[in-house]
Protein backbone atom coordinates (compact mmCIF):
# COMPACT_ATOMS: atom_id res chain seq x y z
CA UNK A 1 0.00 0.00 0.00
CA UNK A 2 1.64 3.20 -1.18
CA UNK A 3 0.25 6.67 -0.57
CA UNK A 4 1.32 9.98 0.92
CA UNK A 5 0.20 12.73 3.28
CA UNK A 6 0.89 16.39 2.60
CA UNK A 7 2.36 18.47 5.41
CA UNK A 8 3.27 22.14 5.58
CA UNK A 9 6.28 22.91 7.75
CA UNK A 10 7.20 26.57 8.20
CA UNK A 11 6.03 27.37 4.72
CA UNK A 12 7.78 24.35 3.16
CA UNK A 13 5.61 21.56 1.86
CA UNK A 14 6.55 18.03 2.86
CA UNK A 15 4.96 14.78 1.87
CA UNK A 16 5.17 11.69 4.04
CA UNK A 17 5.31 8.66 1.81
CA UNK A 18 3.57 5.61 3.26
CA UNK A 19 4.70 2.23 2.00
CA UNK A 20 2.65 -0.05 4.21
CA UNK A 21 2.47 -3.78 4.61
CA UNK A 22 -0.63 -5.48 3.25
CA UNK A 23 -3.02 -6.09 6.13
CA UNK A 24 -2.66 -9.87 5.95
CA UNK A 25 1.12 -9.54 6.58
CA UNK A 26 0.84 -7.33 9.66
CA UNK A 27 1.35 -8.60 13.21
CA UNK A 28 -1.56 -8.23 15.59
CA UNK A 29 -1.07 -5.89 18.56
CA UNK A 30 -0.78 -7.49 22.01
CA UNK A 31 -3.44 -7.02 24.67
CA UNK A 32 -3.00 -5.35 28.02
CA UNK A 33 -3.24 -8.75 29.72
CA UNK A 34 -0.12 -10.08 27.96
CA UNK A 35 3.42 -9.82 29.33
CA UNK A 36 5.15 -7.06 27.38
CA UNK A 37 8.72 -6.26 28.48
CA UNK A 38 9.38 -2.56 28.00
CA UNK A 39 10.64 -1.82 24.49
CA UNK A 40 10.80 -5.48 23.46
CA UNK A 41 7.85 -5.55 21.05
CA UNK A 42 7.78 -3.32 17.98
CA UNK A 43 4.92 -2.35 15.70
CA UNK A 44 4.66 -3.20 12.01
CA UNK A 45 6.03 0.09 10.68
CA UNK A 46 8.65 2.75 11.31
CA UNK A 47 9.48 6.16 9.88
CA UNK A 48 12.80 7.23 8.35
CA UNK A 49 14.01 10.55 7.02
CA UNK A 50 17.58 11.17 5.86
CA UNK A 51 19.57 14.40 5.82
CA UNK A 52 21.71 14.43 2.66
CA UNK A 53 23.65 17.68 2.17
CA UNK A 54 24.23 16.99 -1.52
CA UNK A 55 20.48 16.52 -2.07
CA UNK A 56 19.17 19.73 -0.49
CA UNK A 57 19.09 18.54 3.12
CA UNK A 58 16.15 16.70 4.67
CA UNK A 59 14.54 14.24 2.31
CA UNK A 60 10.92 13.08 2.13
CA UNK A 61 9.94 11.20 5.31
CA UNK A 62 8.83 7.63 4.66
CA UNK A 63 6.73 5.25 6.71
CA UNK A 64 7.93 1.75 5.84
CA UNK A 65 7.75 -1.79 7.25
CA UNK A 66 9.88 -2.20 10.36
CA UNK A 67 13.28 -3.53 9.26
CA UNK A 68 17.00 -3.55 10.04
CA UNK A 69 19.51 -1.04 8.70
CA UNK A 70 22.57 -2.14 6.75
CA UNK A 71 25.65 -0.16 7.85
CA UNK A 72 29.32 -0.29 6.91
CA UNK A 73 31.72 -1.36 9.70
CA UNK A 74 33.44 1.99 9.18
CA UNK A 75 30.20 3.93 9.64
CA UNK A 76 30.69 6.90 11.95
CA UNK A 77 27.77 5.73 14.10
CA UNK A 78 29.86 2.83 15.42
CA UNK A 79 32.90 4.85 16.43
CA UNK A 80 32.31 8.28 17.94
CA UNK A 81 28.99 8.17 19.80
CA UNK A 82 27.20 10.80 17.72
CA UNK A 83 23.73 9.41 18.47
CA UNK A 84 20.68 11.00 20.10
CA UNK A 85 17.15 9.92 20.89
CA UNK A 86 13.88 10.95 22.53
CA UNK A 87 11.08 9.18 24.34
CA UNK A 88 7.39 10.03 24.53
CA UNK A 89 4.03 8.25 24.50
CA UNK A 90 0.74 8.13 22.66
CA UNK A 91 -2.33 7.55 24.81
CA UNK A 92 -5.84 6.19 24.33
CA UNK A 93 -8.41 8.16 26.29
CA UNK A 94 -9.87 6.21 29.18
CA UNK A 95 -13.20 8.01 28.77
CA UNK A 96 -13.43 7.41 25.00
CA UNK A 97 -11.07 4.83 23.51
CA UNK A 98 -11.36 6.43 20.05
CA UNK A 99 -9.70 9.62 21.33
CA UNK A 100 -5.94 9.36 20.84
CA UNK A 101 -3.34 11.92 21.76
CA UNK A 102 0.31 12.69 22.38
CA UNK A 103 1.62 14.33 25.54
CA UNK A 104 3.69 17.50 25.02
CA UNK A 105 5.47 16.34 21.83
CA UNK A 106 6.57 19.91 21.09
CA UNK A 107 8.84 19.72 24.13
CA UNK A 108 10.43 16.49 22.88
CA UNK A 109 10.96 18.14 19.49
CA UNK A 110 12.67 21.10 21.14
CA UNK A 111 14.87 18.92 23.33
CA UNK A 112 15.91 16.71 20.42
CA UNK A 113 16.94 19.77 18.43
CA UNK A 114 19.00 20.94 21.41
CA UNK A 115 20.60 17.50 21.75
CA UNK A 116 21.48 17.53 18.06
CA UNK A 117 23.11 20.94 18.33
CA UNK A 118 25.17 19.85 21.35
CA UNK A 119 26.36 16.72 19.52
CA UNK A 120 27.33 18.62 16.37
CA UNK A 121 24.43 17.18 14.36
CA UNK A 122 21.86 18.78 12.07
CA UNK A 123 18.66 19.41 14.09
CA UNK A 124 15.49 17.84 12.74
CA UNK A 125 12.78 20.50 12.13
CA UNK A 126 10.66 20.68 15.27
CA UNK A 127 7.24 20.93 13.62
CA UNK A 128 8.12 18.17 11.16
CA UNK A 129 9.15 16.04 14.17
CA UNK A 130 5.65 16.36 15.65
CA UNK A 131 3.90 15.76 12.33
CA UNK A 132 6.00 12.67 11.55
CA UNK A 133 5.07 11.18 14.91
CA UNK A 134 1.39 11.93 14.38
CA UNK A 135 1.36 10.29 10.95
CA UNK A 136 3.20 7.17 12.14
CA UNK A 137 0.96 6.79 15.18
CA UNK A 138 -2.13 7.13 12.97
CA UNK A 139 -0.88 4.14 10.98
CA UNK A 140 -0.26 2.13 14.16
CA UNK A 141 -3.16 3.43 16.27
CA UNK A 142 -4.38 -0.09 17.07
CA UNK A 143 -1.15 -0.63 19.01
CA UNK A 144 -1.95 2.06 21.58
CA UNK A 145 -2.79 0.02 24.66
CA UNK A 146 -5.70 1.22 26.80
CA UNK A 147 -4.89 2.88 30.12
CA UNK A 148 -2.78 2.16 32.12
CA UNK A 149 -0.92 1.16 28.97
CA UNK A 150 0.23 3.41 26.12
CA UNK A 151 2.37 3.37 22.99
CA UNK A 152 6.00 4.27 23.57
CA UNK A 153 7.58 6.39 20.82
CA UNK A 154 11.34 6.38 20.24
CA UNK A 155 12.60 9.01 17.77
CA UNK A 156 16.34 8.67 17.15
CA UNK A 157 19.03 10.18 14.95
CA UNK A 158 22.32 8.65 13.81
CA UNK A 159 25.15 9.67 11.44
CA UNK A 160 25.31 8.07 8.00
CA UNK A 161 28.87 8.95 6.96
CA UNK A 162 31.51 6.25 6.54
CA UNK A 163 35.19 6.40 7.47
CA UNK A 164 36.92 6.29 10.83
CA UNK A 165 38.46 9.76 10.73
CA UNK A 166 37.37 11.72 13.77
CA UNK A 167 34.79 14.27 12.66
CA UNK A 168 31.13 15.12 12.70
CA UNK A 169 29.09 13.35 10.07
CA UNK A 170 27.61 15.36 7.22
CA UNK A 171 24.67 13.02 6.54
CA UNK A 172 22.16 11.76 9.12
CA UNK A 173 19.17 9.47 9.52
CA UNK A 174 16.22 10.42 11.67
CA UNK A 175 13.93 7.51 12.46
CA UNK A 176 11.02 6.61 14.72
CA UNK A 177 10.05 3.22 16.10
CA UNK A 178 7.08 2.35 18.30
CA UNK A 179 6.49 -0.15 21.08
CA UNK A 180 3.35 -0.96 23.10
CA UNK A 181 4.02 -0.08 26.71
CA UNK A 182 2.82 -1.27 30.09
CA UNK A 183 4.47 -0.42 33.42
CA UNK A 184 8.20 0.31 33.19
CA UNK A 185 8.92 -1.35 36.53
CA UNK A 186 7.56 -4.80 37.27
CA UNK A 187 6.24 -3.76 40.68
CA UNK A 188 4.46 -0.66 41.89
CA UNK A 189 5.66 -0.69 45.50
CA UNK A 190 8.61 1.55 44.69
CA UNK A 191 12.25 1.01 43.81
CA UNK A 192 15.49 0.91 45.74
CA UNK A 193 18.38 3.16 44.74
CA UNK A 194 22.14 2.82 45.27
CA UNK A 195 24.12 6.01 45.93
CA UNK A 196 27.04 6.09 43.48
CA UNK A 197 29.79 8.07 45.22
CA UNK A 198 32.66 7.53 42.75
CA UNK A 199 31.52 7.23 39.15
CA UNK A 200 29.60 10.09 37.52
CA UNK A 201 26.90 10.27 34.88
CA UNK A 202 27.81 13.70 33.44
CA UNK A 203 29.65 16.92 34.20
CA UNK A 204 28.72 20.56 33.72
CA UNK A 205 29.86 21.53 30.25
CA UNK A 206 29.60 17.94 29.06
CA UNK A 207 26.67 16.23 27.41
CA UNK A 208 24.44 15.72 30.45
CA UNK A 209 21.69 17.95 29.10
CA UNK A 210 21.68 16.09 25.77
CA UNK A 211 19.76 12.85 25.38
CA UNK A 212 22.67 11.06 23.75
CA UNK A 213 23.69 7.42 23.78
CA UNK A 214 27.01 7.99 25.53
CA UNK A 215 25.34 9.24 28.71
CA UNK A 216 23.45 5.97 29.01
CA UNK A 217 26.37 3.72 28.06
CA UNK A 218 28.52 5.17 30.85
CA UNK A 219 25.74 4.39 33.33
CA UNK A 220 25.66 0.66 32.65
CA UNK A 221 28.56 -0.31 34.93
CA UNK A 222 27.14 1.62 37.92
CA UNK A 223 23.76 -0.01 37.21
CA UNK A 224 25.43 -3.41 37.43
CA UNK A 225 27.11 -2.44 40.69
CA UNK A 226 23.78 -1.19 42.08
CA UNK A 227 22.07 -4.48 41.31
CA UNK A 228 24.89 -6.41 42.96
CA UNK A 229 24.23 -4.32 46.07
CA UNK A 230 20.54 -5.21 45.95
CA UNK A 231 19.25 -1.97 44.43
CA UNK A 232 17.34 -1.40 41.20
CA UNK A 233 18.62 2.04 40.20
CA UNK A 234 21.54 4.42 40.72
CA UNK A 235 21.41 7.78 42.45
CA UNK A 236 23.85 10.03 40.63
CA UNK A 237 25.88 12.73 42.34
CA UNK A 238 27.71 15.64 40.75
CA UNK A 239 30.95 14.84 38.91
CA UNK A 240 33.13 17.47 40.64
CA UNK A 241 32.59 16.87 44.35
CA UNK A 242 30.37 13.74 44.42
CA UNK A 243 28.32 15.65 46.95
CA UNK A 244 25.17 16.97 45.29
CA UNK A 245 22.26 14.85 44.03
CA UNK A 246 21.59 15.00 40.28
CA UNK A 247 19.45 12.16 38.87
CA UNK A 248 18.07 8.72 39.74
CA UNK A 249 18.86 6.18 37.04
CA UNK A 250 17.73 7.78 33.77
CA UNK A 251 15.18 9.94 35.56
CA UNK A 252 14.91 13.19 37.45
CA UNK A 253 14.48 12.93 41.22
CA UNK A 254 12.35 14.76 43.78
CA UNK A 255 12.30 14.88 47.58
CA UNK A 256 9.23 15.60 49.71
CA UNK A 257 9.23 17.35 53.06
CA UNK A 258 5.56 17.09 54.05
CA UNK A 259 3.99 19.67 51.67
CA UNK A 260 7.25 20.94 50.20
CA UNK A 261 8.88 19.41 47.13
CA UNK A 262 12.61 19.88 46.54
CA UNK A 263 14.37 18.88 43.33
CA UNK A 264 17.89 19.43 41.97
CA UNK A 265 18.21 22.64 39.98
CA UNK A 266 19.05 22.23 36.29
CA UNK A 267 22.77 22.79 36.52
CA UNK A 268 24.00 22.01 33.01
CA UNK A 269 24.56 18.31 33.65
CA UNK A 270 20.94 17.31 34.34
CA UNK A 271 18.46 16.40 31.62
CA UNK A 272 15.57 18.84 31.18
CA UNK A 273 12.87 16.29 31.93
CA UNK A 274 9.45 16.93 30.39
CA UNK A 275 7.79 14.84 33.10
CA UNK A 276 9.80 16.82 35.66
CA UNK A 277 8.53 20.14 34.30
CA UNK A 278 4.95 18.83 34.19
CA UNK A 279 5.09 17.65 37.82
CA UNK A 280 6.48 20.98 38.99
CA UNK A 281 3.60 22.83 37.30
CA UNK A 282 0.97 20.44 38.70
CA UNK A 283 2.48 20.55 42.20
CA UNK A 284 2.43 24.35 42.31
CA UNK A 285 -1.18 24.43 41.13
CA UNK A 286 -2.12 21.92 43.84
CA UNK A 287 -0.64 24.24 46.47
CA UNK A 288 2.67 22.53 47.16
CA UNK A 289 5.77 24.61 47.64
CA UNK A 290 8.42 23.69 45.07
CA UNK A 291 12.10 24.55 45.40
CA UNK A 292 14.83 23.86 42.83
CA UNK A 293 18.30 23.97 44.35
CA UNK A 294 21.55 22.09 44.94
CA UNK A 295 20.87 19.22 47.33
CA UNK A 296 23.58 17.55 49.42
CA UNK A 297 23.26 13.78 49.65
CA UNK A 298 24.47 13.69 53.25
CA UNK A 299 21.66 16.07 54.26
CA UNK A 300 19.15 13.86 52.46
CA UNK A 301 20.36 10.83 54.41
CA UNK A 302 20.20 12.74 57.70
CA UNK A 303 16.70 14.03 56.94
CA UNK A 304 15.46 10.53 56.10
CA UNK A 305 16.79 9.19 59.39
CA UNK A 306 15.19 11.99 61.44
CA UNK A 307 11.88 11.73 59.57
CA UNK A 308 12.05 15.26 58.14
CA UNK A 309 12.15 13.87 54.60
CA UNK A 310 8.88 12.03 54.17
CA UNK A 311 8.95 10.76 50.55
CA UNK A 312 11.20 10.51 47.50
CA UNK A 313 10.45 9.66 43.88
CA UNK A 314 11.96 9.53 40.42
CA UNK A 315 10.16 10.72 37.31
CA UNK A 316 10.48 10.29 33.56
CA UNK A 317 8.53 9.43 30.42
CA UNK A 318 8.84 5.64 30.66
CA UNK A 319 8.04 5.18 34.35
CA UNK A 320 6.09 8.47 34.85
CA UNK A 321 6.51 8.60 38.66
CA UNK A 322 8.19 5.84 40.62
CA UNK A 323 8.44 6.02 44.40
CA UNK A 324 11.89 5.40 45.87
CA UNK A 325 11.42 3.26 48.97
CA UNK A 326 15.02 3.02 50.19
CA UNK A 327 18.58 4.11 49.56
CA UNK A 328 21.68 1.94 49.69
CA UNK A 329 24.79 3.82 50.81
CA UNK A 330 27.74 1.45 50.56
CA UNK A 331 26.56 -1.43 52.77
CA UNK A 332 23.86 0.51 54.63
CA UNK A 333 20.17 0.26 53.72
CA UNK A 334 18.17 3.40 54.49
CA UNK A 335 14.36 2.89 54.29
CA UNK A 336 12.14 5.81 53.27
CA UNK A 337 8.55 6.14 54.57
CA UNK A 338 8.64 2.53 55.83
CA UNK A 339 9.26 1.49 52.21
CA UNK A 340 5.72 2.52 51.23
CA UNK A 341 4.51 4.87 48.50
CA UNK A 342 3.66 8.20 50.10
CA UNK A 343 0.51 10.27 49.81
CA UNK A 344 2.09 13.20 47.96
CA UNK A 345 3.78 10.89 45.45
CA UNK A 346 0.46 9.17 44.74
CA UNK A 347 -1.39 12.48 44.46
CA UNK A 348 1.04 13.87 41.90
CA UNK A 349 1.18 10.61 39.97
CA UNK A 350 -2.60 10.33 39.78
CA UNK A 351 -3.01 13.94 38.64
CA UNK A 352 -0.47 13.51 35.88
CA UNK A 353 -1.79 10.11 34.77
CA UNK A 354 -5.35 11.43 34.73
CA UNK A 355 -4.32 14.19 32.32
CA UNK A 356 -2.34 11.74 30.18
CA UNK A 357 -5.16 9.19 30.10
CA UNK A 358 -7.89 11.71 29.32
CA UNK A 359 -9.78 11.21 32.59
CA UNK A 360 -9.15 14.75 33.81
CA UNK A 361 -9.38 18.07 32.05
CA UNK A 362 -6.18 19.39 30.48
CA UNK A 363 -5.91 23.02 31.63
CA UNK A 364 -2.37 23.30 30.26
CA UNK A 365 -2.99 22.26 26.65
CA UNK A 366 -0.51 19.39 26.99
CA UNK A 367 -2.57 16.81 25.09
CA UNK A 368 -2.26 16.90 21.31
CA UNK A 369 -5.06 15.02 19.52
CA UNK A 370 -3.89 12.59 16.86
CA UNK A 371 -7.12 11.91 14.96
Amino acid sequence: MNYSSDLNTKGKNFKIIKNLLPKHKRKNPPSLTETIPFGAVTTNHMLICDYLPRKNGWQTPEIIPYKSFSMSPSAVVFHYGQTIFEGLKAYRSQSNDKDLFLFRPDQNAKRMAQSATRMGMIPFPEDLFVNCIKELVKVEKDWILPSPGALYIRPSMIPLDKGVSYRASEAYRFFIILSPSKNYFAKEVGVSVYIERTLARAAVGGSGEAKCGGNYASALLPMKIAKEKGAEQVLWLDALEHKYVEEAGAMNVMFIYNNKIVTPALSGSILHGITRASIIQIAKDLGYEVEEKRIEIDKIIADIKTGKLTEMFACGTAAVISAINCLYDKEEKIPINNEKIGEVTLTLKNHLLNIQSGIAADPYGWRLPIL
